[in-house]
């Protein structure tokens, strides 16, 4: 599980300084890589909430599998 948080630490820098100059965004691309991750099994909530997070902050429409569940 600690190679899922890495990636989604990388997802979370690369989209944080595109979101800056949004003529770099691919966000086809992004979207996807952020899907993909989402389909895996045995994410954490928090690392699910995360990915849902910058789904959100590109814009994408956010699946109903990211709606946070209360404790």
């Amino acid at each position: 599980m600690n190679m899922v948080k890495t990636e989604i630490g990388q997802l979370e820098k690369a989209l944080n300084a595109l979101v800056h100059r949004p003529w770099l965004i691919r966000r086809d691309y992004w979207a996807s890589q952020i899907e993909c991750l989402l389909g895996r099994h045995g994410l954490s909530t928090q690392d699910r909430q995360r990915l849902c997070a910058l789904l959100d902050l590109l814009g994408a429409p956010v699946a109903e599998c990211c709606v946070s569940v209360q404790p």
